[in-house]
């Protein structure tokens, strides 16, 4: 029984140095390095206000865990904007992680640099983007941006334009006008 406990107080005085000597990973929260609008918009590849249009599904990424895309419409643009519509990969998860979450019909304004291990532009808590309630200190700073339109990147309207109706009802007409002469052509030689 004595040998059995000395035994037991061996194994336990053994693990506990294990754990002293060699400790697991050290595993740091989330901490972000203070900066303004001005440097931010300096620093990021992408800066814009929009409204997310589409959330995406969250998806484990190689190197920076799990990822989610947002498709954002743009309404201002101050820089790297190619498209009316932009999709955003933001890290998600907590705050503890550096994750951020987008709701969906919610605009914000956005700081986002290009990754280019995949090409994507990025995002993450420590890039600086707020709601747009909360955004109005930011925005005075930022000055004055360019509203966008998808005029400005060659995007068709949705929908049908001008040109297209006046094309149909052109055709309508000239249909019409040929129903009616066949009709009075017909009933001239009866």
């Amino acid at each position: 029984m004595k040998r059995r406990l000395v035994m037991c107080m061996l194994v336990l005085l053994l693990v506990m140095s294990g754990l002293a000597l060699f400790p697991g990973e050290k595993v740091y929260a989330c901490s972000c390095v203070e900066s303004d609008v001005q440097e931010s918009l300096e620093t990021y590849t992408t800066v814009f206000t929009g409204k997310v249009v589409k959330k995406g599904d969250s998806q484990q990424s190689k190197h920076d865990g799990i990822l989610r895309e947002y498709t954002f419409d743009v309404d201002t643009a101050w820089k790297g904007v190619s498209a009316k519509k932009m999709k955003i990969v933001g890290k998600d998860g907590g705050s503890d992680s550096c994750g951020i979450q987008f709701e969906k019909n919610q605009s914000y304004l956005i700081f986002a640099s290009l990754d280019e291990q995949d090409n994507r532009l990025h995002t993450n808590l420590c890039s600086g983007n707020v709601p747009m309630e909360q955004a109005g200190d930011d925005l005075k700073l930022l000055g004055a941006g360019k509203v966008v339109s998808k005029e400005d990147f060659g995007e068709p309207n949705e929908g049908r334009s001008g040109p297209f109706y006046l094309f149909i009802y052109g055709a309508v007409i000239l249909l019409a006008a040929l129903a009616v002469v066949w009709v009075w052509r017909r009933k001239k030689r009866i």
